[in-house]
């Protein structure tokens, strides 16, 4: 008997995972009027509340909120303690500014308001400039081993060497979510699941796989400089035994 594994997938760089709740829609907003006017009501509330600027002025952080179905929000525990260790007044600043933010927009799925995360880029420097009320930092994302547009490929068929299959015998589908950090010197690190199959084993053999890539990554950037950066690794997965 044969397996083989078909394995189509989707690669974004993230922000943080939830099992239980959708992401936010790519067509939609988490803020009424947009992204630029959350960022612009963020500008307006440092200055306001008179919120004091990070020491450390290369301060990145990836911020996520869950919105609620009414427009209230909670906020989600960063499962990376280091990189929120290493940004932690930018991630402070940005729940700070959201409990006095007041045009949370609820995502419409299938026709009615449902809990999303939303996701937003904090960079701290930038927004606490007086008259900078338009916050656009440049951000690169980061790129497998230096491969261009097709990295995500090059990174998928490196993984699926990593994998050892021919322990597995069953046919199903399956949904698993990846999360790590890219650090500033291009390395993959602090590897989470945050979907799991299940299968406590295989599992484990997965998480092993994301830890065995050893390629660098070319790091991303805001404003052209190197940054950690979050990403997420969506697959959906298909075991197919051939006989």
């Amino acid at each position: 008997m044969k397996q083989q594994l078909l394995w189509p997938l989707l690669a974004f760089p993230l922000f943080l995972s939830s099992q239980t709740v959708h992401e936010f829609p790519p067509a939609q907003s988490p803020y009424i009027g947009g992204y630029e006017a959350y960022y612009k009501d963020f500008h307006d509330i440092v200055l306001e509340k008179k919120l004091q600027p990070c020491a450390d002025k290369s301060q990145f952080y990836q911020f996520s909120v869950l919105v609620n179905a009414d427009a209230s929000i909670n906020f989600i525990k960063d499962q990376h303690p280091n990189y929120l260790a290493d940004n932690k007044c930018a991630s402070d600043l940005a729940r700070e500014v959201a409990k006095y933010q007041t045009k949370w927009n609820p995502a419409i799925i299938n026709g009615s308001a449902q809990p999303a995360i939303a996701r937003f880029m904090i960079f701290p420097d930038q927004i606490f400039e007086e008259n900078n009320a338009q916050y656009s930092p440049a951000v690169t994302t980061p790129v497998y081993n230096n491969a261009g547009e097709d990295h995500m490929n090059h990174f998928w068929k490196q993984l699926k060497s990593n994998l050892d299959l021919k322990r597995f015998r069953w046919e199903d589908r399956f949904t698993i979510e990846a999360e790590f950090i890219i650090t500033k010197e291009g390395k993959l690190e602090d590897i989470v699941l945050t979907k799991k199959t299940g299968l406590e084993e295989f599992d484990r053999m997965l998480f092993y796989a994301f830890k065995s890539m050893k390629k660098k990554w070319k790091p991303a950037t805001v404003n052209g400089i190197p940054v950690d950066f979050r990403y997420k690794y969506h697959l959906t997965a298909t075991t197919d035994p051939e006989y």
